[in-house]
């Protein structure tokens, strides 16, 4: 039984007429993944019997490997896209510094953020007592948190979003 190649198997699920981006038309259109995709959105293909992301393989298949630590990242933003002028190659810190760039970056800031514990007006009184003198040790008991966390509300180190 003789395999298909790994490019036909592979553009055949995708669909060159998608949606032109609108945060960069230049691009032109996106080229969807039609195939299945992971809850993220982005498009999933069956490669050397491992599932690859979609946007890395049209990647590999255009421009070579990818290399440890790397990744396929898109200038569109829009995940299913695996049009090759689309992308361009980074690491974590790439995707994080385009994703703020672009304010794709949720704002986890004071209660937003899911593991805060102290709302804004506990905070706000643990800098008031601080500035009036009072000790770590007694805004601690008095709210009920630690002597290091108060600490570090004080010197801004945490909670920077309170005032």
């Amino acid at each position: 039984m003789s395999r298909r190649p790994l490019a036909d198997r592979f553009w055949e699920k995708v669909d060159k007429n998608g949606p032109i981006p609108a945060a960069c038309p230049e691009l032109g259109p996106c080229w969807l993944w039609t195939a299945g995709r992971s809850r993220g959105g982005y498009g999933a293909f069956w490669m050397d019997g491992q599932l690859e992301r979609a946007n890395r393989v049209a990647w590999l298949l255009t421009n070579g490997p990818i290399g440890d630590g790397r990744w396929a990242l898109h200038r569109c933003d829009v995940p299913a896209c695996v049009n090759p002028t689309h992308l361009f190659l980074g690491d974590h810190r790439a995707n994080m510094d385009d994703a703020l760039a672009k304010s794709r970056m949720p704002h986890m800031r004071g209660m937003s953020n899911g593991r805060a514990k102290y709302d804004e007006a506990t905070v706000a009184a643990v800098r008031e007592r601080a500035t009036r003198g009072a000790t770590s040790r007694s805004i601690a008991k008095t709210v009920g948190m630690s002597e290091g966390h108060v600490g570090k509300i004080v010197r801004g180190r945490s909670r920077k979003d309170a005032s």
